[in-house]
């Protein structure tokens, strides 16, 4: 019999318990189907948990646990739960004559009696907070959920507004029971399925048992490998091994970190506050793939992009939200400075430095410590970028970090280890004028707690943040797919580094994957694109809704998200960023505006890439074409394969080899739709030049870049990269609104000489990007 509760456990669940719940809509993220029976599954017959569950199902729309359900002629109870309620000592689990034992066999016999029957079995978690307790080494992970009455009472008075409530995805009876005929052997392997779910949710949720700080540190120094270390190192420096391992203490006590689950408690309710304050909301996509790699059991790495200082924040935030295990934070140790530092250390951030070539030993120590976390299976967190993107697009990837969790995987490769690529978008990012004055040559300024209190004092409207999870990498399949005989052979240096290079690719690539396309970089980059860096407020909404259209295209075959709603509110949206101005029904911006803009327009010009480059050819080719004449579609391809490999290579796209006609064709296809071309067999015509200017100016200032290299490489083909650089810097001056940044150039060079170009080759190319368009 279900437990009801009492008077006191209504009130308690209605005034004191504050539930979360994950996913925020089962319905449509565990693609549930109130067309079929939905049965409830629970680890413990819970007054508490019933009541929590009934409650979040009203506001979900669910079936009410209470009420039974009516199969046929069979009245079956809407919960299955494995353990009865017990006060002071537990009861000992009779398998043979159990509730839930009756209740799986009951279904079987329905479902061989009825074929069209497929009962939905839903697992609920409840975690009554979901602190994983002090190490201990008889026990790897915490958090029974089978508990007494009073540990429950207990829970429930210190962590009732820390409650999760966790809707896992559906299991098919009728799948999973298949052809046996045997209802007992059937509903054992219900009852283990279950047993498996809950154990791997407790795991996945409060993950770990948090060490203690300072016997870790010993622990590291203490290691085999660390002692090897140390006398080598004393024998290289003439120092005696005692001084080595106080510096190694000393360095540990600079990296480690010192996490605290009642500091990131108390800490989630300030940061809510200030959520709250300055964003109008958090957008999180795609979060369910990577609940489902949790409760593989697999040890997760987060790679996200680096956008702002509050991203060290706003993740572990969110992934604490999401019913995850928030990682530990790889941050610079230019952060490690009075408040800043003691609030990321025990929020389960660990410092690093720069650069490790100066200190060989620190290296060392930093390694060790690196694959002790990894080994424990703590969830981890670095920027593949190394520092804040000061353009807005992605950098080349700082392969430092994940060549030691590659090589600490490859040292045991029995371990289910997952990469996730993480997008993280802004509608405003506080830094950016910093940023801009940063890339005109001024000096970067040293963090330290003056600037917090500067930080606090600019808190406003932020509008919202995104953040999309990307599809996870499997080292494992990975590796197999890369290197197939990787497990049998070790790999040599230069070939781990290429595979790690590679690796590191495929991350920017997943992370430009799944790309947030928010308001004010959307218009941002229509307004940028315009004459004048102005328009009228109706083309201004007549272009978002061609976007909006081809954003529908592109993301049906990517994790992209834009906004739906009516071009009318997404520029509204933008607006109130006060990032540009309207007067007059005039949409526009001024000199310094435009270069603000041009960092939230690099957020998400990659996503419009191809259609960049197809807008520019159709033009081109108009252009040079004879009257009336029209385009082929062969030349109109031939000139978007020229340069579309460069653009890939700098917007981190996945190559389109093998499929790259078929885009093509597609995105004319979309072209005609939208009235911008018509067709005429292989024959095209142009309908809407001014639309389509608007989309090839997207990338005016990626072509005007590779033009510049071209010409100086066409005028001296000889000249070093250093050279190139700086001449393409002062030819570059007066010509575009975006800050020169170095490292963009660095990639077209190095594209260039992977090529292997000869001079009719560069001028060859450079003949794409000279005519006007």
């Amino acid at each position: 019999m279900l437990a009801k509760g009492s008077f006191w456990s209504r009130m308690v669940s209605r005034f004191w318990v504050k539930s979360v719940v994950v996913p925020q809509n089962p319905l449509v993220e565990l693609k549930l189907d109130l067309s079929r029976p939905i049965i409830y599954v629970l680890d413990q017959n819970s007054a508490n948990d019933l009541l929590a569950l009934q409650k979040a199902c009203r506001e979900l729309a669910l079936p009410d646990p209470y009420l039974p359900l009516q199969v046929h002629d069979t009245r079956l109870s809407a919960v299955i739960y494995l353990h009865d309620w017990y006060l002071f000592i537990k009861k000992p689990l009779q398998q043979e004559q159990s509730t839930y034992l009756q209740q799986y066999q009951q279904l079987s016999d329905l479902h061989q009696q009825y074929a069209d029957l497929d009962v939905q079995l839903v697992p609920v978690t409840f975690f009554w907070g979901r602190n994983p307790g002090v190490q201990n080494p008889r026990q790897a992970f915490s958090g029974n959920s089978n508990i007494s009455c009073l540990q429950k009472a207990w829970s429930i008075i210190t962590a009732g507004n820390d409650h999760l409530i966790r809707f896992n995805a559906p299991i098919s009876v009728k799948m999973l029971l298949g052809k046996n005929n045997n209802s007992k052997q059937q509903a054992y392997k219900l009852a283990r399925v279950a047993l498996h779910y809950f154990t791997i949710q407790h795991r996945s949720s409060r993950g770990p048992q948090i060490p203690n700080r300072k016997k870790m540190i010993n622990q590291v120094v203490a290691s085999e490998k660390m002692q090897q270390i140390i006398k080598q190192q004393s024998i290289e420096s003439g120092e005696s091994e005692a001084v080595v391992s106080k510096k190694c203490h000393a360095y540990l006590e600079e990296i480690s970190s010192n996490f605290s689950y009642r500091f990131l408690r108390v800490f989630r309710f300030i940061l809510s506050k200030v959520w709250n304050g300055i964003y109008q909301g958090i957008e999180v996509n795609h979060a369910q793939a990577v609940r489902e790699a949790t409760q593989s059991g697999a040890e997760i790495i987060y790679m996200p992009c680096h956008r702002s200082h509050m991203d060290y924040l706003l993740l572990s935030y969110l992934l604490y939200g999401e019913g995850l295990v928030p990682p530990h934070v790889a941050a610079g140790v230019n952060l490690n400075f009075f408040p800043a530092g003691g609030i990321f250390r025990r929020s389960g951030a660990f410092f690093l430095r720069r650069s490790f070539k100066d200190n060989p030993l620190y290296g060392k120590v930093f390694k060790a410590y690196f694959a002790m976390l990894f080994k424990q299976g703590y969830p981890i967190e670095f920027f593949t970028e190394g520092g804040r993107s000061r353009t807005g697009r992605l950098l080349p990837a700082k392969t430092g970090l994940l060549a030691m969790s590659v090589q600490t995987f490859l040292d045991q490769p029995e371990r289910n280890v997952m990469i996730v690529p993480v997008y993280i978008g802004y509608d405003h990012i506080m830094e950016v004028s910093t940023y801009m004055k940063e890339l005109s040559g001024q000096k970067k300024e040293k963090e330290n707690a003056w600037q917090v209190l500067g930080i606090f004092k600019k808190l406003q409207n932020f509008g919202r943040a995104f953040v999309n999870f990307g599809e996870p990498i499997n080292l494992k399949q990975y590796f197999d797919q890369q290197q197939p005989n990787w497990r049998e052979q070790i790999l040599s240096e230069q070939a781990l580094q290429r595979q790690i290079n590679h690796l590191a690719d495929n991350v920017m690539q997943g992370i430009n994957q799944v790309t947030a396309v928010n308001a004010l970089p959307l218009c941002a980059a229509i307004l940028l694109s315009s004459v004048n860096h102005q328009l009228g407020k109706q083309r201004m909404l007549t272009l978002l809704r061609l976007h909006q259209q081809l954003l529908a295209s592109i993301s049906d075959n990517a994790g992209i998200t834009y906004p739906t709603q009516s071009p009318e509110l997404i520029y509204q949206q933008a607006l109130a960023m006060n990032k540009f101005s309207e007067s007059n029904h005039v949409v526009s911006c001024d000199h310094q505006q435009s270069t603000h803009l041009t960092y939230y327009r690099n957020t998400v010009v990659h996503v419009f890439t191809l259609p960049s480059l197809l807008s520019y050819a159709l033009i081109k080719l108009s252009n040079e074409s004879t009257e009336n004449a029209g385009i082929n579609v062969v030349q109109v391809t031939g000139l978007v394969a020229k340069l579309l490999g460069f653009v890939e290579a700098e917007y981190f796209l996945k190559a389109t080899s093998g499929i790259f006609e078929k885009r093509v064709i597609d995105l004319l296809v979309e072209f005609k739709a939208a009235n911008l071309i018509r067709f005429d067999g292989n024959i095209i015509t142009l309908s809407n030049v001014s639309f389509l200017q608007v989309l090839s100016a997207h990338l005016n200032e990626t072509r005007l870049r590779y033009h510049c290299v071209l010409s100086l490489l066409s005028e001296k083909f000889t000249q070093t990269n250093e050279e190139l650089i700086i001449a393409t810097k002062d030819k570059l001056i007066g010509k575009s609104i975006e800050p020169f940044d170095e490292k963009v150039i660095k990639v077209f060079i190095k594209q260039l000489d992977r090529h292997n170009l000869t001079l009719p080759q560069v001028e060859e190319l450079l003949a794409c990007l000279s005519a006007k368009e």
